[in-house]
């Protein structure tokens, strides 16, 4: 008698256990993000880089660089491969433009990497303000221009403070949460405990 409701207790405390645990599970594994339904990012995961895709007739021409920041060089990465096969196209001729809302076309030729397919282009120093992001192609004898609309060239906003609050509440959840799933614990375990000692003793007074 006595183990089998031994046997129901320890049910009753890991089933406790289980629904505190699952009720603080989205707090630190989801993150607040809504990863679902998700659509090709622009921004790839953790680099802080943007990614822009753009197809002119049977190619297909990627750019991929960090934010645009004002009056600094930056380095930049193109893949240009066949749209319909992905075949990297490694004897392209690219040269990146970028116009501005007044003054004339910068440009900056790229240069194959060892990598067929992949090329390099170092972005020079731009002052702020909005452009028009292109690139010229050269494939086979043939130019065309892919066109990646416009983007802007401005300082990254201060977000190191709102990131490091943001980790530290989350921190301070998950903890409090834990603190208070080890109380619940311990109060479920210490009235099962008290409860089985006051049965053993009125079982041994009966006998």
């Amino acid at each position: 008698m006595i183990n089998h409701m031994a046997k129901i207790e320890l049910n009753i405390l890991v089933m406790a256990v289980a629904a505190l645990f699952f009720s603080i599970t989205p707090v630190y594994a989801h993150g607040g993000e809504d990863h679902g339904d998700e659509k090709a990012p622009v921004v790839s995961a953790g680099a802080g880089m943007v990614t822009r895709v753009a197809r002119i007739g049977d190619y297909e021409v990627t750019v991929k660089h960090p934010s645009l920041a004002p009056d600094k060089e930056l380095a930049a990465r193109l893949f240009v491969t066949r749209f319909a096969t992905n075949e990297p196209i490694g004897n392209a001729q690219v040269v990146i433009t970028l116009i501005g809302e007044e003054g004339a076309p910068v440009e900056a030729a790229a240069y194959a990497g060892s990598t067929p397919g992949i090329y390099e282009v170092k972005l020079p120093p731009l002052p702020g303000g909005k452009y028009k992001l292109a690139a010229r192609v050269r494939i086979g004898g043939e130019t065309e221009t892919a066109q990646y609309g416009a983007v802007e060239v401005a300082a990254s906003p201060p977000a190191a403070v709102d990131s490091e609050s943001g980790w530290a509440r989350t921190a301070l959840i998950v903890l409090g949460s834990l603190a208070g799933l080890g109380l619940a614990v311990t109060g479920v375990y210490r009235v099962l405990r008290s409860a089985r000692r006051d049965r053993i003793k009125g079982e041994a007074a009966t006998v």
